[in-house]
């Protein structure tokens, strides 16, 4: 007879039952092992923001101006008597905090 693999559900990986007698590092080790992560998940961060956040807020920002003169104009053209409005001029999108200055 042949071992027919058997189906399990959710993740494959079991954690151990017990914990390890002896741990491979000291204390010190962990902490520096901890800022490096910590350097690791800023530098991430900061990446995700510039190649991610950054731009999707622009798009968003500039189809919401969009939509905003659109609705405007339509309001506008339902009156052919009302007086026609120049559209909203784009304000800065720069920030004000400085964190975010060197994108």
């Amino acid at each position: 007879m042949t071992d027919s693999p058997t189906k399990t559900k959710g993740s494959l990986y079991k954690p151990p039952t017990e914990r390890p007698e002896e741990t491979n590092i000291g204390l010190a080790d962990y902490i520096e092992d901890a800022k490096v992560r910590w350097q690791i998940h800023l530098f991430e961060w900061d990446e995700f923001t510039k190649e991610v956040l950054v731009p999707t807020a622009k798009t968003a920002y500039e189809l919401s101006v969009k939509a905003v003169d659109r609705v405007k104009e339509a309001y506008h053209s339902m009156d052919k008597d009302a007086p026609k409005t120049e559209p909203v001029e784009k304000v800065s999108t720069e920030r004000v905090g400085k964190d975010m200055d060197n994108l």
